[in-house]
């Protein structure tokens, strides 16, 4: 008989599917059975030696993880009869059943939230998920054929399907949250958890042994199983780690970083835990009570304060480094300097320094982590760090070498490979920044950020065939994620990947900044000459009025509001991809496709044609200070200032936002009429009337362009990899000149080549 003292899912099957990991996949099963009751447990593996007490499915063996998200998405249904499926992996599985609930039920799709992503579809972690039967069998829709990984297809790229055809209602993050987590640290205790990184939190030191003697070689050789040998070693439980190693060891003899780490352990031990404070003491964990009214209290209970109820500088590091990777920032702070009250700790001091970097002071946390590689200089992450820091200051050459330190304790640290490669790039070194996140790949295929930034590189050095397709990872990226959020849409539009398209209708999706949505919007005419009804959603209204204009556009939308009904949606900067831009001869650029709206342009032509000055030329000089390179893109006025005494040229400014205040600071006789720019279209017909445009790389550029006027883009060293490199034109805007500077941040040398080309172009002018 089923043990009734356990919670019961009596609607729900519960399966492992795994033909690699069996052991492991036996143990994941046994110990989710013992703590709850399901209708169904069911174990689809090769092998049916051990099930952990589930009923054996045999199938044949799945090679690698294409096949097993094949499997799940088009085969678990036949296998399925209970209204609902609990999927576990190995490396998850039931943890608290207490916080099962219900109300689960009432979703057809529950994962943990993803960390990476930002947006409202957050959530789907497959590897601990609850799926009901609803949505096996809409899975099996046949315009459903993309499957690896299954876990985004199903939350990512399919749910907007998912969700209109067919009703499927996925679980918010507060529910998500409360059933699971990997990537995010647990909020309360969750029903699961996945992930091998996490084991830490479930693993008793006495039980680690057995788990590290079942696994495969292709486990003990990951990057994951190495990150948990690092988490003990954080954490000091140095015995764990310590198994940990030698198993990898003997697997891998030629393993240096790990000869290296087990070294560090059979070296130094942890230090002797610290006294208790004074009762009458400020209790350690920084909550400003005294210790008897906080941690101290008897009977405390662990987790209802801010920190575990020891008061260990190992218990508080682990309680810091906790609320650190929850987000919790404010608390990880408190929970460092109440280690390091109770004495040097090299560990407290770094992640302070960390910490002081995420919260924009790059010089506090260059200054604590040099205190920490000064009792310390074996660990890389320390290494790694400072050279975040001095990226952030600028200082890139110095950050380049902290990376390079790094990789000399750890050859195959791929986060700082990775970071060599962005500092490499932005230096102009772009053979061995390719050469970086090659490396970094070939260590951790699944590094996205080192895949979409060696797309950039690609980009920047033409190759549009290789560069356009490991573009479309920035979807996956943190800081781009919340920019692929769909807007609500009637219908069941499916993405675009290059179908025929007479008699169908296409949504664009802008992404990113305006002046991506205005370069890659040329593709809109080229669409609707295919027979499309092509149609586009914008997140900044004030540019809608300005696109209304573009070619082959029949409708914008902005705002939340549904949008009717279209066969298809697709990102913009997908376009060139799957419009077959795949070398720089390809790339579409008849301008104009943009236009002002004509009765603006009367307007602002009779109010320049008061100006007296042969040459009337606008001004940009700053971009979105919310671009993360905004610092490196945008000059001050002030490096400008040799322009503005060239005779016969009128300045007008063009410049909007609060870098418009510099007008104030400095006497030029520059014309604002920014005041009267209510909105990008009339922007856009004042630049349609000007005899030239010189602006920094921001949408002023991209605008310009789109019209067919003469503009001059003053860029950054290494620009952004629609620039290319070391050219003079663009061909993307025939109009385009471009000017460089010749070394990083060197803006008066770029000045001084604008205003010796604005005299040739002036007498030009004037010999016509």
């Amino acid at each position: 008989m089923p043990d009734r003292s356990v919670p019961r899912a009596a609607s729900t099957t519960i399966c492992v599917i795994d033909t690699q990991t069996h052991a492991l996949a036996a143990r994941a099963m046994r110990l989710s059975l013992a703590a709850m009751d399901f209708a169904d447990a069911l174990f689809i593996s090769d092998s049916g030696a051990d099930t952990g007490g589930a009923r054996h499915v045999a199938i044949a063996p799945l090679a690698g993880r294409a096949a097993y998200s094949h499997f799940v998405m088009k085969d678990l249904l036949r296998h399925v009869e209970t209204e609902h499926v609990l999927l576990i992996q190995w490396d998850g599985y039931v943890v608290n059943p207490t916080a099962w609930s219900d109300d689960f039920l009432d979703h057809d799709y529950i994962g943990a939230r993803w960390g990476f992503h930002k947006d409202a579809h957050c959530v789907g972690n497959g590897g601990f998920s609850l799926r009901s039967r609803r949505l096996l069998e809409a899975l099996q829709d046949p315009g459903i054929d993309r499957f690896e990984p299954e876990d985004e297809m199903i939350c990512r790229h399919y749910r907007p399907m998912l969700e209109s055809r067919y009703g499927m209602r996925f679980a918010p993050s507060e529910v998500a949250d409360r059933f699971s987590f990997e990537t995010t640290y647990p909020q309360g205790r969750p029903l699961g958890f996945h992930g091998l990184f996490n084991m830490w939190l479930f693993l008793d030191d006495a039980e680690v042994a057995g788990f590290v003697a079942a696994m495969p070689r292709s486990v003990l050789g990951s990057i994951q199983f190495l990150s948990l040998a690092k988490n003990f070693i954080d954490l000091k439980r140095f015995g764990p780690a310590r198994i940990l190693l030698e198993q990898r060891l003997r697997a891998f003899p030629a393993d240096a970083k790990c000869s290296e780490m087990l070294g560090t352990l059979n070296g130094p031990v942890a230090r002797p835990a610290a006294a208790p404070p004074s009762r009458n003491a400020p209790c350690p964990c920084g909550s400003g009570k005294r210790y008897k009214h906080c941690c101290g209290q008897e009977g405390a209970a662990p987790g209802a304060t801010a920190v575990a109820s020891s008061d260990t500088p190992e218990a508080l590091l682990r309680q810091a480094m906790a609320h650190h990777q929850a987000g919790r920032l404010a608390d990880a702070r408190k929970g460092y300097e109440a280690v390091l009250a109770l004495g040097a700790d090299t560990m407290a001091e770094h992640y302070l320094g960390v910490l002081d970097m995420q919260e924009g002071r790059p010089r506090e946390g260059e200054n604590r982590i040099r205190a920490a590689l000064a009792q310390r200089d074996d660990v890389p992450d320390f290494f790694n760090n400072l050279g975040l820091c001095l990226r952030a200051q600028g200082r890139l050459e110095e950050a380049v070498a902290e990376y390079r330190k790094a990789l000399n304790l750890h050859p195959a640290y791929a986060p700082a490979w990775s970071n060599l490669g962005l500092d490499l790039h932005k230096l102009g070194h772009l053979d061995e920044a390719l050469e970086a996140f090659n490396r970094a790949l070939a260590l951790e295929a699944n590094l996205t950020q080192a895949r979409f930034s060696r797309a950039l590189v690609l980009l920047t050095r033409g190759d549009y065939a290789q560069g356009w397709a490991e573009y479309e990872l920035r979807m996956r990226c943190p800081e781009y994620a919340a920019g692929y959020r769909l807007p609500p849409m009637a219908g069941t539009p499916r993405p675009w990947q290059g179908e025929a398209l007479p008699g169908k209708s296409l949504l664009l999706l802008a992404e990113q900044g305006i002046g991506d949505t205005l370069q890659f919007i040329r593709y809109a005419g080229a669409l609707a000459g295919q027979g499309a009804r092509v149609g586009l959603h914008v997140r900044q209204a004030h540019v809608a009025g300005l696109l209304r204009n573009a070619h082959g556009l029949s409708e914008v939308y902005t705002g939340e509001a549904v949008i009717p009904a279209y066969d298809y949606y697709c990102h913009l900067l997908s376009l060139p991809r799957l419009c077959g831009t795949r070398s720089l001869d390809a790339v579409p650029a008849d301008v104009p496709y943009l236009a002002a709206p004509a009765d603006r342009r009367a307007y602002w032509r009779q109010r320049l044609d008061a100006i007296p000055a042969r040459l009337r030329v606008g001004l940009a000089w700053a971009g979105n200070p919310a671009n993360p390179d905004d610092r490196n893109r945008s000059c001050s006025l002030h490096a400008l200032a040799g322009l503005f005494d060239l005779p016969d040229v009128a300045w007008i400014n063009l410049q909007l936002g609060a870098e418009r205040e510099e007008l104030r600071t400095m006497q030029t006789s520059i014309l604002d009429w920014g005041d009267e720019q209510t909105d990008y279209a009339e922007t856009a017909a004042l630049m349609a009337e000007l005899d030239l445009v010189v602006t920094v790389d921001t949408s002023i550029a991209h605008a310009a362009g789109a019209m067919g006027r003469p503009v001059w883009i003053m860029l950054q060293y290494i620009a952004d990899f629609r620039w290319l490199l070391d050219r003079t034109d663009s061909p993307w805007y025939p109009t385009a000149r471009l000017f460089r500077q010749p070394g990083i941040g060197d803006w008066p040398a770029v000045a001084a080549e604008v205003k010796a080309a604005l005299a040739d172009f002036t007498a030009e002018r004037a010999s016509s």
